[in-house]
């Protein structure tokens, strides 16, 4: 769906005549035009026409989104592919960036390569991870395409750089806090991946420390079921891993649960055993994904 689409079943919702939404800013004949897509119209035109009809510019780009998500906003289309474990999806999307030419297409390429090599499906090379590694250390503001990019950097990167650079992503998270539907979503995504990477190089009190932070950020949002199990999963292992096994095995059984009992997909909770099978051992494995309990509630 066009901008003008967009505005223009604002505009018809709201009963505004096109006279009534553009005298003195544009024609009549301009306006229907740009509803039906047949001219583009100036940003300073679309704010003021916008605010003629009582329609925030966050709630015309919330609308588009929703519109055009599959055509226009590839980086979820991305996440999606990854998180089903959907390899000859990310090849696919691979082959179609490799083909391009520019800044912006070479990154792209490397975020796709990292993802299947995370699936064990690809390689990434010392020199496409530099190439990462002076992008964001010149860009001065992080959009929602480096927040992706970093959240799939993360383990690529050695450990002192990779803390650099959330640190300075810490003093500017505010900026994103209202400015997708999802990117809670991608702040979680890329605390959650920080904290994993801590963890697996012992660095148990830094990762305690962010899990803490989280969860006091975690507090302000709304609590949704799957940010609330990543949130038992990440404090459960952090505590375990410092000694604290009681808390932290009843916190990730907790985790798990809540997984179980809301039916999400099966290769997640098969992938959550795989790893943590990596720190675990069998007997608190099995009793970690044990839900023969709570069997007769599904």
């Amino acid at each position: 769906m066009k901008i003008g689409k967009v505005f223009k079943y604002f505009r018809q919702t709201k009963h505004i005549t096109l006279k009534e939404a553009c005298q003195g800013i544009v024609s009549v004949p301009f306006l229907s035009r740009f509803e039906n897509g047949l001219t583009d119209i100036s940003f300073s035109h679309l704010l003021e026409l916008l605010n003629r009809i009582n329609v925030q510019l966050s709630e015309f780009e919330f609308l588009y989104q929703q519109k055009n998500t599959t055509n226009n906003d590839l980086l979820p289309a991305f996440q999606q592919a990854y998180q089903e474990g959907n390899a000859a999806q990310l090849k696919k999307y691979l082959s179609e960036w490799q083909k391009k030419q520019g800044k912006f297409a070479n990154l792209q390429t490397i975020q796709l390569k990292m993802m299947l090599t995370t699936l064990g499906e690809g390689t990434v090379t010392e020199d496409e991870l530099a190439i990462l590694v002076s992008y964001f250390q010149k860009i001065d503001n992080w959009t929602f395409f480096e927040l992706y990019l970093f959240g799939h950097a993360i383990s690529f990167l050695e450990l002192p750089i990779m803390l650099n650079l959330f640190k300075e992503l810490q003093k500017k998270e505010i900026i994103y806090d209202d400015f997708r539907h999802d990117n809670f979503s991608i702040l979680f995504y890329i605390y959650n991946n920080v904290i994993l990477h801590l963890l697996a190089n012992n660095c148990f009190d830094e990762a305690h420390t962010l899990v803490n932070h989280l969860e006091n950020y975690f507090g302000n949002h709304d609590k949704d079921y799957y940010h609330q199990a990543r949130l038992f999963n990440l404090k459960g292992l952090t505590l375990y891993l410092m000694d604290q096994k009681v808390l932290g095995l009843r916190l990730l059984k907790k985790a798990n649960l809540i997984t179980y009992l809301t039916n999400h997909k099966t290769d997640f909770l098969k992938n959550e055993k795989n790893y943590l099978a990596k720190y675990l051992s069998t007997e608190e494995l099995s009793e970690v994904f044990n839900f023969s309990e709570v069997d007769y509630l599904k």
